[in-house]
């Protein structure tokens, strides 16, 4: 996997937590990842909230077509 350097503005007590451990470009990248993953999951959560009242509106179009079918 290709590797960018990048520089990023923290706060003091964050850059001497970071520069105490051992591999400090290792947790930058495990909380990006972290990080994006919560906000992709939220971002899915909303999505299928919003689409909650369609599909709900489109369960109860179709319940009385699929009651009139025999299984």
């Amino acid at each position: 996997m290709a590797k960018t350097k990048l520089t990023v503005s923290l706060s003091k007590d964050l850059a001497e937590y970071l520069r105490s451990t051992p591999n400090a470009s290792s947790v930058v990248a495990k909380a990006v990842s972290e990080y994006r993953a919560r906000e992709l999951e939220q971002r899915l959560e909303e999505a299928y909230e919003e689409d909650a009242e369609e599909s709900e509106q489109l369960n109860r179009e179709w319940e009385s077509v699929d009651a009139g079918v025999d299984e």
